[in-house]
């Protein structure tokens, strides 16, 4: 791609997150989009663990751990240790947290079913394969990144005779 299309990809991508963004900040039946995605993804995954967890949603733990204190403390999710390995915690959602999870999902569906509906029943398929691309290309992406920075952390680790014992942070 030229830098014409990289430019203007890159404004159509920014006018998408703003309008998926005020959108967000309203459909997620009074929990914050942090709550609302974690509570979507507990739903998605039978009793996933809490390291499950950040790693699907991309979260270290401590960020996780915050937002699965709030998501307990209003009754949504609870915390369950694992029968196999008690050092292992589940999330599993209350019966509370289910209905917040349909409460989202039913706004979602509407508004995304009108946001279709403005799209010709032609193109639908086409709409969804492009996006479904995008997406894929953009965790591949961000795979590799990640992939490169811990190998740039790794080698600044053993090249470092003072850093034995230490992480990167």
């Amino acid at each position: 791609m030229n830098q014409r299309e990289i430019r203007e990809f890159r404004s159509n991508l920014r006018q998408f997150e703003r309008v998926t963004n005020l959108h967000l900040k309203t459909c997620c039946a009074g929990v914050t989009l942090a709550q609302c995605l974690v509570l979507l993804e507990v739903e998605g995954n039978e009793r996933p663990t809490v390291g499950r967890l950040a790693l699907r949603l991309r979260l270290d733990n401590s960020t996780l751990t915050r937002t699965l204190d709030g998501l307990t403390t209003r009754g949504l999710v609870e915390r369950i240790r694992d029968d196999g390995d008690r050092r292992v915690v589940r999330i599993e959602l209350t019966s509370d947290g289910e209905d917040v999870c349909r409460h989202i999902h039913r706004d979602n569906d509407a508004h995304y079913r009108r946001v279709f509906r403005k799209i010709p029943p032609s193109r639908r398929a086409t709409v969804l394969r492009s996006f479904e691309l995008l997406v894929q290309a953009l965790m591949e992406c961000e795979a590799e990144s990640s992939a490169d920075t811990q190998t740039n952390a790794t080698s600044i680790r053993t090249s470092d005779p003072g850093a034995v014992g230490r992480t990167s942070p």
